[in-house]
């Protein structure tokens, strides 16, 4: 049962009838009882008042004991104690009323001393005590039946309380801000409902303005940065073409030719994650290619580093996954790699729909280890840099924005670490939606 809140509301209204009428029950039995014992001691007394005129006019015979007074009351005169036919609960009782059981029956006694001797009367109160029950087991269906219907009224009331909030609800849970066109919702009245919708509409309103706003920049920085990128390029490529240009200044040239690709893939990246995420399935992506693209353009940057990489994805291992936003989070969490583990090695494998990119560097510190995948936390790299803030003033979001992409592509990735052991090391796990395979 989920806790919603027209369930809270009705256990609330329910709880409240049912405490309510257990009360009145529990103080009506009360009442009840002690009116029962009440009126078996006032017929106690009025009993023992008539025998004692009746002893006196010499009506009754006190040699025969017990004298029968009713059909439920008994009575014993002598000596405190004394008669062989008085009970044994009633010998030992000092003077006054008295209430006790006797195996399955209730008796009221009175003791007291008179002008004709010791009296005990004793009348039997049993029926008064079945009442007694009979009216609790009365109380306790009633109780159940209040309960029951308390719990369909309070059912029924907070459907129509909060009927319109659920109706609110569902129709904000069916908004999406990553649609184009996303269409107001109209306020039907102008309740507490109706003005909740109002302040959503207006929040939506700026929610759409801001991302029409990003979508805007991204689009514009990739139209404006595309264009000198390619006549860099070229210019690369020309200059490299010359005959007097030695090895060394050719690699150069091609190293400069794939860092120029890698900032138009990044931008092209970033454009793809900034669109909304279409509803159908991605295409597939040969896996083990984009790992060896991604070793090709971190080459450099790795071999200088002392970063061994190896890959146990094969080519023509297909996944479904946006190509860009894989891009992004490889390249990410290799260069983390890059400037924290190195030297050390690192390889990649695929266990089914879990991709693991390890590696046998320092580790992570376990008081670190919670935070890599927040923005701007630099863990070892401040601790390498000391109080340097220009060497870490650019680190610190390559991770974040690997968590934010998984996240918006409905992937986990996590990660764990040892500083010291066999186990030294840190691995992270890269985990795809069933829909990947």
């Amino acid at each position: 049962m989920t806790n919603t809140l027209t369930w809270r509301v009705t256990w609330a209204m329910t709880a409240t009838v049912a405490l309510f009428v257990g009360l009145m029950a529990v103080l009506a039995l009360s009442i009840l009882s002690k009116q029962e014992d009440e009126l078996a001691d006032q017929l106690v007394q009025i009993e023992m008042r008539r025998l004692i005129d009746r002893i006196e006019h010499g009506e009754i015979d006190t040699l025969q004991q017990p004298i029968e007074i009713g059909p439920r009351t008994q009575a014993w005169v002598g000596t405190k104690g004394a008669g062989a036919s008085m009970p044994a609960e009633l010998r030992d009782l000092s003077g006054g009323p008295h209430e006790f059981e006797s195996g399955e029956r209730v008796l009221h006694a009175i003791i007291a001393e008179s002008s004709v001797g010791h009296l005990t009367v004793v009348v039997d109160a049993t029926q008064n005590e079945k009442r007694v029950r009979q009216f609790g087991l009365i109380m306790l269906v009633l109780w159940c039946l209040c309960v029951a219907a308390g719990y369909w009224l309070a059912r029924f009331t907070a459907g129509i309380v909060v009927g319109r909030m659920h109706a609110v609800t569902q129709r904000i849970a069916e908004w999406d801000p990553d649609t184009v066109q996303s269409s107001q919702l109209r306020a039907t009245s102008s309740d507490e409902a109706g003005r909740l919708l109002e302040a959503f509409n207006r929040m939506q309103d700026r929610v759409d303005r801001s991302i029409a706003r990003e979508r805007e920049f991204a689009g514009n920085l990739s139209h404006e940065v595309r264009t000198p990128l390619a006549a860099l390029r070229t210019d690369i490529e020309m200059a490299s073409l010359d005959e007097h240009v030695s090895p060394e200044q050719h690699l150069r040239f091609s190293r400069m030719a794939k860092a120029i690709d890698e900032v138009g893939a990044t931008i092209s990246a970033a454009r793809a994650i900034s669109r909304p995420r279409a509803a159908s399935k991605p295409p597939a992506v040969d896996l083990g290619e984009l790992i060896d693209d991604v070793r090709t353009t971190l080459g450099a940057r790795a071999e200088a580093a002392g970063l061994r990489m190896s890959s146990a994805v094969p080519r023509g291992h297909l996944l479904r996954a946006d190509r860009y936003a894989l891009l992004i989070v490889l390249r990410n969490v290799i260069g983390n790699a890059i400037d924290h583990a190195a030297p050390a090695a690192l390889h990649i494998r695929l266990d089914g729909q879990h991709l693991l990119i390890a590696d046998d560097g320092p580790g992570i510190d376990k008081a670190d280890l919670p935070f890599v995948f927040e923005r701007y936390h630099h863990g070892r790299r401040v601790d390498q840099a000391g109080d340097d803030d220009a060497l870490v003033s650019e680190h610190g979001l390559g991770l974040a924005i690997a968590r934010r992409v998984c996240e918006q592509q409905g992937w986990l990735i996590s990660v764990a670490s040892e500083t010291s052991g066999e186990q030294r090391g840190t691995r992270f796990h890269i985990v795809f939606d069933e829909n990947s395979t």
